[in-house]
């Protein structure tokens, strides 16, 4: 991607293309290499289990691969070549390996570095291609020209398409003598990005074409064609010959700030760090859906889930951009002769965010060892003020691995408020008893890493309580001797009745409960919000942005066809992983929330409440198993995970 803002590079000396075979710290001993990391003001918000850089800036993962030769799972990710540096800029690739995804050996020095004539501005996103010559095989965008943003005239052959290769397991790289590969965008079409290469076999996409899909692969380059749509762009590949791609045209064309419903998200201007994934239905083998993931710029104000800062406010605020998904058919391109046209088109049928708060450029794989599709993303620093990040000297993390997948709901009646056909993230399916199948895209944290994570913990149940204490109480189901670590994870289960306006958890940072991060859910609105702790500071030049982070989420009530009476809404069920500054929380599996606490490094406890309310809604029958006081069903705390 192109980084936070349009501005040029200050480029500092370049290394050699080929880096040599180093020993490489895990990521638990980079302390020991970097003397800043041994400060407090290193140390303070810095995470322990989530995958980061040594020290300095970095942002968008690439190229996240397994290696069955050797055992190991690889991850790169961009980064600033100079370690000391916090901001973006001399974009490089750095990596790391890992035989479990989770204790991952770090490389100081750069992979791929800015070092070429048509690199020299900066190495940025790509992915590993599937190669036949017994090579690690990496695609990357090559940047010769700056500054590029999808606001500024689009220099042409600014970004390019390179290649490197590795024939000793990723120790060493070589860019491709031949390189770029590519030179330019289509030369017909004015762009407002071409970039972030994702290359893979893509079954469905070859039959839809009449391409043997033993010998093709499909790449997909983002970004846009201006004031038109944003794209994808989609190639052939010789699976034979990866440096024969074939253009076929933008794959969606559905025009600027595509926004069906306040569950979709705004589909932006230009796109960037673009997957195509194709899932299947766990329960029905004959199922398949076709998906893209993406990143979007340029979207509208009112469209963002996440509300950042006011631009009175002296708080930093977030890029107007999202983490999308879409799901389409595949269908006959529009050939008429104009710059759009193209052989195939994803045509759009449901969508929506792939995370809803500070998230964006996942990067995907699917993993033959596991059969599962695994994405990162990057978990930005952009809610810190420039002062107070070039303070701690480093920049952004990557989220924990999460595993893609179609949730399926079988014998839908109906969501908490609105009508199942004004929900644009979710699939309906009618049955033959009234009812509906939906599905929908959902991604959690992959199970072995969670069970990883755990072993080391202290495991706490809470002490349940019925009725739930209102919002307002001060009763702590964990306390403080429950919480001694800021790297916990916490699963909860809800029963939600009828009459509830407001249920969910607080943190508690301060003893008077003053600070405290709310996680709540508003059954009525269909809205999850994060309300984050307000960060005190003497100095009024060192803001931080502590707005909450807001996302659309339902209930979904089911029937018994086989009793032909009764429903039964799904519990609200929530995942929460903290380390340090970052959390990340999963609702129901399918709405996903990454944020950052800069005000939390004390825990005084953990409280469950529920506001029920005296008057009922009108959404549900009376059969309702929701009518009644709102439960907590279970709650389970590991506290000091990773450790």
């Amino acid at each position: 991607m192109s980084g936070e803002r349009p501005r040029e590079m200050s480029r500092s000396p370049s290394s050699s293309s080929q880096s040599t075979d180093i020993t490489e710290p895990s990521l638990s001993e980079h302390t020991k290499t970097d003397p800043s990391a041994s400060t407090p003001t290193f140390q303070r918000w810095r995470p322990a289990y989530h995958l980061q850089a040594p020290s300095g800036w970095m942002n968008d993962p690439c190229a996240p691969h397994y290696d069955p030769d050797t055992g190991l799972y690889h991850i790169s990710y961009q980064s600033n070549l100079d370690l000391k540096n916090a901001d973006w800029g001399d974009i490089a690739w750095r990596s790391a390996t890992s035989t479990n995804l989770l204790d991952w050996n770090l490389q100081h020095e750069p992979r791929l570095s800015p070092d070429t004539h048509y690199d020299g501005k900066g190495v940025f996103t790509g992915c590993n291609v599937p190669s036949r010559d017994a090579s690690l095989t990496y695609v990357y965008t090559s940047v010769s020209a700056l500054p590029i943003h999808h606001t500024l005239p689009h220099p042409k052959g600014s970004e390019s398409l390179s290649m490197a290769k590795s024939f000793d397991g990723g120790k060493t790289w070589r860019k491709y003598p031949g390189n770029p590969i590519l030179p330019s965008e289509p030369t017909n079409l004015d762009v407002t990005g071409w970039r972030d290469p994702f290359v893979s076999a893509w079954p469905s996409m070859a039959a839809k074409l009449g391409l043997d899909p033993d010998n093709t692969l499909f790449g997909i380059i983002s970004g846009g064609v201006r004031d038109v749509t944003p794209t994808t762009f989609l190639y052939s590949i010789d699976a034979n010959d990866l440096t024969d791609w074939t253009y076929l045209g933008p794959l969606v064309n559905f025009g600027m700030n595509l926004r069906p419903s306040r569950w979709s998200g705004d589909l932006g201007k230009n796109w960037e760090v673009t997957n195509f994934l194709t899932l299947g239905d766990a329960h029905d083998a004959t199922f398949s859906r076709d998906f893209l993931v993406m990143g979007t710029e340029g979207c509208l104000p009112s469209a963002l889930s996440s509300v950042s800062s006011s631009s009175t406010s002296p708080s930093p605020s977030r890029p107007l951009r999202g983490q999308l998904w879409m799901s389409g058919s595949l269908a006959a391109g529009r050939q008429d002769g104009s710059p759009s046209s193209s052989l195939v088109e994803m045509r759009y049928k449901f969508g929506g965010h792939l995370d809803h708060g500070c998230l964006y450029a996942a990067n995907s794989f699917f993993d033959a060892k596991t059969a599962k599709h695994i994405v990162w993303g990057w978990i930005t620093e952009e809610d810190l003020c420039d002062e107070l990040r070039h303070g701690q000297g480093w920049s952004g993390l990557l989220s924990l691995p999460r595993e893609i997948k179609l949730q399926t709901i079988t014998n839908v009646v109906w969501a908490r408020s609105s009508r199942l056909e004004s929900i644009t993230s979710i699939e309906l399916e009618e049955d033959n008893h009234g009812t509906h199948t939906l599905r929908t895209l959902a991604s959690e944290p992959v199970q072995s890493v969670v069970e990883r994570l755990r072993q080391r913990a202290v495991v706490r149940r809470a002490r349940l309580s019925h009725p739930l204490p209102r919002r307002a109480s001060y009763n702590l189901a964990f306390n403080s001797d429950d919480v001694q670590t800021t790297a916990w994870e916490l699963d909860c289960s809800f029963r939600v009745s009828k009459r509830c306006s407001q249920i969910g958890l607080q943190i508690v940072h301060s003893r008077d409960f003053a600070q405290a991060t709310t996680l709540s859910f508003e059954p009525s609105a269909e809205t999850f919000t994060i309300e984050r702790p307000s960060f005190r500071s003497s100095n009024s030049n060192a803001p931080i942005n502590t707005a909450p982070e807001r996302a659309p989420h339902t209930l979904f009530t089911t029937a018994n066809p086989r009793k032909g009476t009764g429903h039964e809404e799904e519990p609200l069920h929530i995942r929460v992983w903290r380390d340090n500054s970052v959390l990340e929380v999963f609702v129901n599996g399918r709405t996903a929330i990454s944020t950052r606490l800069y005000a939390a490094e004390e825990t005084i406890g953990i409280r469950f409440f529920a506001d029920d309310d005296s008057v009922f809604g009108t959404s549900f029958s009376a059969s309702s198993s929701s009518v009644g006081e709102s439960q907590l069903m279970y709650a389970t705390l590991w506290d000091g995970i990773g450790v």
